[in-house]
């Protein structure tokens, strides 16, 4: 038997070995030891419910079943955090590696000054100043080029410019370097959605609106390391440019607006991935700007500054709230004082709101985390309004059907989620 079979022949053992180990193994150690095997298989750490099988809609699409056996592998979680655990240690190869060569490249000096402790990230070491009040400060390496900064990665957060905190995976730094461009049948499929789901709409009297939030990095590139940019022609420009010439209908991705802005307050928190109440009023007119809606001047609703309290990027990296630097703002909002909302509920992830609003229509908003710091404003503009995550949708085929106006809304770094949503959102109003 030749050497090439051989490696074959073993390739295709091991790949069936990990296909159904899960199962076998899941199966046997079930039977063995229930509460191990409920320990091992329950994902703890994902913030929604496990998906169900949507009976009356199997005939339309099977994506519930996938969703459904998805969630129940037994050991997703381990089988998850053992993936993780090898790619960070892949990852840390390679950043040690493009540093040295960035280093070498840019002949700059890393000088990091130890205080109380280090954070070893990635092959560097990452300063960490302790204060007599308990405040981590994370501590920026010395450079003899004021326009580079090397690239630091710790636990998927980027240690950037003057403190500020970026997500690192998620998509995120693809799309920060352009190197996730779409393909021609991707920019297809995409757009072919878009236009089935206008013309369900259109059909039924309804407005459709599609909008992909900025990421933090793109907004507030100034903070960013030094890497290498594969495109400035980034893969939401790309995806805007292509829709808009191929659909009629709104497809939103307020770049401009956001750096604008960004140019006059500080609209994202620092620490966290996330635009602030500020940010996500601008980011509301520009919705309102495609809806001939009445926007205002966001300033003039600011009555003052607060602790940000938003420090999601610190919670990646393990660092605990009581050593957490607290110097960050928020601004506070009080929007249109005068209009009454009822059912506002932020945390929760199907909402309902009624109020006095202008605007006498019913809206449904699908998306993600960037829809909650619009909702206190959509509430009190419009009289009827639905907000949900889109892993809840099951929950909102009623409002679906019968909202005046539909929003489906994605972070940058998961544009992809928002095609998701319009593929339920088609079968929903199918039906």
């Amino acid at each position: 038997m030749s050497f090439t079979k051989l490696k074959n022949i073993i390739f295709i053992v091991l790949f069936f070995g990990i296909l159904v180990f899960p199962w076998i193994g899941g199966g046997i150690l079930r039977v063995a030891s229930p509460s191990t095997y409920e320990k091992l298989s329950t994902v703890e750490t994902e913030k929604r419910q496990m998906q169900t099988i949507e009976w009356d809609n199997l005939l339309n699409t099977g994506e519930s079943i996938s969703g459904f056996v998805d969630d129940r592998i037994p050991f997703r979680y381990t089988l998850i955090s053992w993936y993780k655990s090898m790619s960070d240690a892949m990852d840390e190869k390679y950043q040690v590696v493009a540093t040295a060569v960035g280093s070498r490249f840019y002949q700059s000096a890393l000088g990091l000054k130890k205080q109380l402790g280090t954070i070893a990230g990635n092959g560097n070491k990452i300063a960490v100043a302790i204060t007599s009040n308990q405040e981590v400060i994370l501590e920026e390496p010395a450079v003899s080029d004021e326009n580079y900064f090397p690239l630091h990665v710790y636990q998927d957060v980027i240690i950037a410019r003057d403190g500020w905190l970026f997500l690192y995976g998620e998509n995120e730094i693809q799309c920060y370097q352009g190197t996730n461009l779409l393909t021609e049948e991707e920019l297809q499929n995409y757009a072919s959605k878009i236009n089935q789901l206008q013309a369900l709409c259109s059909a039924q009297g309804k407005e459709l609106y599609i909008y992909i939030a900025p990421n933090k990095s793109q907004v507030y590139s100034q903070y960013m390391p030094t890497v290498d940019i594969a495109s400035s022609y980034k893969r939401a420009q790309q995806l805007t440019s292509y829709v808009t010439e191929n659909c009629s209908t709104p497809f939103l991705y307020p770049l401009t607006e956001s750096l604008t802005a960004a140019g006059i307050y500080q609209t994202y928190y620092k620490y966290d991935s996330h635009w602030n109440h500020l940010g996500a009023l601008y980011g509301t007119n520009a919705l309102y700007a495609a809806m001939g809606v009445e926007q205002t001047d966001p300033s003039q609703w600011i009555t003052g500054t607060s602790d940000a309290d938003k420090y999601e990027l610190y919670t990646y990296m393990g660092i605990p709230d009581d050593m957490v630097t607290h110097d960050d703002i928020e601004y506070t909002m009080d929007y249109r004082p005068e209009v009454t909302v009822n059912g506002l509920n932020t945390e929760s992830m199907v909402c309902h709101t009624t109020s006095d609003g202008a605007n006498d229509k019913k809206l449904c908003v699908i998306g993600d985390s960037f829809r909650v710091n619009m909702m206190p404003y959509l509430a009190k503009d419009f009289t009827s309004c639905t907000f949900c995550h889109r892993d809840y949708m099951n929950e909102i085929h009623s409002d679906i059907k019968n909202a005046d106006i539909i929003v489906i809304e994605a972070v940058e770094r998961y544009d992809y989620e928002a095609f998701n949503a319009i593929q339920r959102t088609i079968n929903v109003l199918s039906n």
